[in-house]
């Protein structure tokens, strides 16, 4: 019986994979990732309620709260004003948000509702385990392997509530989807929040994906529309002023070398060369996945989460238990 050759190509991309023998083991390595990181946000939470943090729990959420009351009482995004709910400053920051306004946008109607903080953060909290379960169960052990390799990127982002906290997820959209238009409202979606996922562009235009990049380009513009309707053209202004005047993370390229323009610079040709590999498409998403942590200069541990995202490309093929007949079939 003659195999399809896209089965064939499917087979041996999956085949590395293919080492989880029962459905109740792929359960178990599931959830040791998972267990793990809950296990390490509980070890941050506790320390961040010490005398001893410069941070406070679920500080990033803290973040996006405090920036969508300014907006609701009509004060300046990223400046305080008298009456401002108080923020924690860190080194090298010296605006109360280094986010783009989306985020604060997207908050504004959160914090109108009695339980909009948690439901924030228990969103992100089922968005990084959920994916982090899915990814493992069907890729199996190598899956598990880079997971709980994660963990402490898992942990840190559970004690964080950063918007970045939905990227695996939404990644792991966009690649399952590639061919629909709802891949490129899932890029569209992280690169208005984040910017640097706009890495997953290149991807996207350098393998086709014209419906994607459509996609992801009228996400963009109504977002855009939407955050000048709500925060103001200012804001956009202010942000890049911010951006332009924070110092790099300690963890980033830029912070961990000295020159200033490394995350930038990697971005930039990250995304180009991931546009190059259009042809090899797993390839081209997992370098714009790559990229999208190591391009931005506010990398820190938990941003790192993100490369969950890699075995997306590995979990197209059946669980990892099934047998070659069952593939063929």
């Amino acid at each position: 019986m003659a195999v399809p050759a896209g089965i064939v190509g499917r087979m041996r991309s999956t085949r590395i994979f293919a080492t989880s023998p029962s459905p109740r083991l792929r359960v178990v390595l599931a959830l040791v990732p998972c267990l793990l990181g809950l296990f390490i946000a509980g070890l941050y939470l506790a320390y961040m309620q010490t005398g001893e943090s410069l941070a406070k729990p679920f500080q990033d959420a803290l973040w996006y709260q405090a920036a969508a009351v300014r907006l609701n009482i009509g004060h300046d995004l990223y400046h305080l004003a008298p009456g401002d709910p108080p923020v924690l400053f860190v080194q090298g920051v010296t605006a109360p948000l280094l986010s783009p306004p989306p985020i604060a946008v997207i908050w504004r109607p959160i914090v109108l509702l009695p339980f909009g903080f948690a439901a924030w953060m228990v969103a992100c909290w089922l968005a990084v385990l959920g994916t982090t379960f899915y990814l493992v169960y069907r890729t199996g052990l190598p899956g598990a392997l880079v997971a709980t390799i994660l963990a402490p990127a898992i942990g840190e982002q559970l004690a964080a509530g950063n918007v970045a906290a939905f990227f695996p997820g939404l990644m792991v959209l966009a690649w399952k989807l590639r061919d629909r238009e709802l891949a490129g409202v899932a890029v569209g979606l992280m690169a208005v929040t984040k910017l640097s996922p706009a890495s997953l562009g290149g991807w996207l235009v350098g393998s086709r994906r014209w419906r994607a990049v459509a996609g992801a380009a009228v996400t963009i513009a109504a977002i855009l529309a939407i955050t000048i309707l709500g925060a103001g053209f200012t804001s956009i202004r202010e942000y890049l002023d911010v951006a332009t005047s924070t110092a790099p993370s300690t963890a980033s390229l830029s912070g961990l070398t000295g020159i200033s323009w490394l995350s930038e610079a990697t971005l930039v040709v990250g995304t180009l060369v991931a546009l190059a590999l259009g042809r090899w498409p797993r390839w081209a998403f997992t370098l714009a996945v790559v990229v999208s942590i190591i391009g931005t200069p506010s990398l820190y541990l938990s941003g790192w989460v993100a490369l969950l995202a890699i075995l997306a490309p590995f979990s197209d093929g059946p669980p990892a238990d099934e047998s070659l007949s069952q593939m063929v079939a």
